[in-house]
């Protein structure tokens, strides 16, 4: 089943709310039209009763009941409403009875029955007529005065008000839904356009990009975030293709090595035992180099997928230091490099993987040492102030040219490239130390001058307000 477009959706909705209002509004405008006509008939009603007692203010104390019979018949017939109105007094006397109230003995109440003005509707031989009835006085005498009404005009508008209704509801309802598909597609067509132009991009081309109306409405918000979402997707492309690259290239040499060396090793079978041993040793040390650098590549990848496996406890970032500076001691002694440690006196309690900041402590002392020629110095520092742990790993080594300091913690990146393997590494150590740095809620820095010597610095937040009382050297 073909799924329903947005388009039809809004236009169905649009009707759906539009029809909604359109009847309340009709059936609010029906009870209001005959609301107000019921209100004019009777507020005529109420002037023909004010009519009729003006005459009789004026005429009763001069003419007979004879006469004023007459008179009234004259007033009714040259008033408004015509000749439905009739006057009985205190006692039940009528004064006066219009014909057709009379043929049809419509009954009126006394003055002393007749509380308060009174409206009602009666059908009276086949015919609505709307009645008024009141209680005057005239010099000191009450009277009884209805005045009567048809209502056939009255219902006649009304009814004709709501056949316009009904033919015209239907009529709105169309145009309005035609109206809605309409400016629906209208205002929908820029999202399919930026569907199309999304559409275009792939993998191939992500360098493209949508085009951008200065609208300032959503629509800009959309293609200004999917074009956001392109840089994005079009940043992390390039980065895996540079480390599937890079780390293609780092594993290609070892294991070439360590088949080259097998291979040279098979063929020549009169060779002596120190030679077999020779070479089994060469394989065996760049087997245990391409283990480290597989590790190492698992870790990142673990990290670009958020997959942590850290398992934090309240540890003694002393103790960490000086464990990672033993190892780094015997780093140093083998490269003839001179190290020294200055760690704080006093334990400093942090919340982390004290496996994983002991690796980064030893991975800042390796890279050190690495890139520090014998002869030169490496020196590790801990102290904690202000709520941080401070490590510092400084050495007199190379160092780092100023433009090269941005791709200090890139993957595979090397200060030297022209250094060995074996002295160089695969340049994934402190790409590794920045991810556990960042996991931790640190912050990492490298301050650096070409022959002179780098200096990295990490901080790293102690644990809560009970963590032991520091001593900074």
């Amino acid at each position: 089943m073909k799924p329903v477009s947005i388009g039809l959706k809004l236009a169905f909705w649009y009707s759906l709310v539009f029809a909604a209002g359109l009847v309340l509004f009709s059936i609010v405008a029906w009870f209001g039209m005959k609301a107000s006509l019921y209100h004019a008939l009777d507020d005529e009603l109420r002037e023909r009763v004010e009519g009729v007692q003006k005459f009789m203010n004026f005429q009763i104390p001069a003419l007979s009941l004879a006469e004023l019979r007459h008179e009234f018949r004259e007033h009714s017939v040259l008033g408004p409403g015509g000749d439905l109105f009739q006057v009985c007094d205190s006692s039940g006397k009528w004064l006066y009875r219009s014909a057709p109230l009379e043929k049809n003995n419509i009954a009126i109440e006394r003055p002393s029955e007749l509380s308060s003005p009174r409206f009602e509707t009666r059908t009276i031989a086949g015919q609505p007529l709307r009645f008024y009835s009141q209680r005057i006085a005239v010099n000191g005498q009450t009277y009884t005065v209805q005045a009567a009404s048809p209502m056939h005009e009255l219902f006649e508008a009304i009814d004709r008000f709501g056949l316009g209704l009904l033919f015209a509801i239907p009529l709105l309802l169309g145009t309005a839904a035609i109206g809605g598909f309409v400016l629906s597609r209208r205002a929908l067509d820029p999202v399919d356009q930026i569907a199309r132009a999304a559409q275009r991009i792939s993998i191939e081309n992500l360098g493209e990009r949508l085009k951008i109306t200065e609208t300032g409405d959503q629509l800009q918000k959309l293609s200004e975030t999917l074009n956001q979402m392109f840089a994005r997707l079009e940043a992390s492309i390039a980065s895996i293709k540079r480390f599937t690259a890079d780390a293609s290239h780092e594993l290609r040499a070892p294991v070439t090595l360590i088949r080259a060396t097998a291979e040279v090793a098979v063929q020549n079978r009169n060779r002596a035992a120190p030679e077999y041993l020779a070479a089994l040793d060469e394989v065996l040390a760049e087997a245990e180099r391409t283990s480290q650098l597989v590790d190492s590549l698992m870790l990142l990848a673990r990290a670009d997928a958020e997959n942590h496996n850290l398992e934090r406890t309240l540890v003694d970032l002393v103790s960490v230091c000086r464990v990672a500076s033993d190892q780094g001691e015997k780093l140093a002694s083998q490269h003839g490099v001179k190290f020294s440690s200055h760690l704080a006196s006093e334990p400093i309690s942090i919340y982390a993987d004290g496996e994983a900041i002991r690796r980064t402590v030893l991975a800042l002392i390796d890279n050190a040492v690495k890139y520090t020629p014998p002869g030169g110095c490496v020196d590790l520092a801990l102290t904690g102030h202000d709520g941080y742990a401070t490590i510092v790993v400084a050495d007199t080594g190379m160092g780092i040219a100023q433009q090269d300091m941005v791709n200090v913690f890139e993957r595979f990146w090397r200060a030297d490239k022209a250094r060995t393997r074996s002295q160089g590494g695969a340049g994934l150590g402190l790409s590794i130390v920045k991810w556990i740095v960042d996991l931790h809620g640190g912050t990492i820095s490298v301050q650096s001058a070409v022959g002179v010597g780098s200096s990295f610095h990490v901080e790293l937040p102690i644990a809560g307000p009970d963590a032991t009382k520091l001593a900074s050297l």
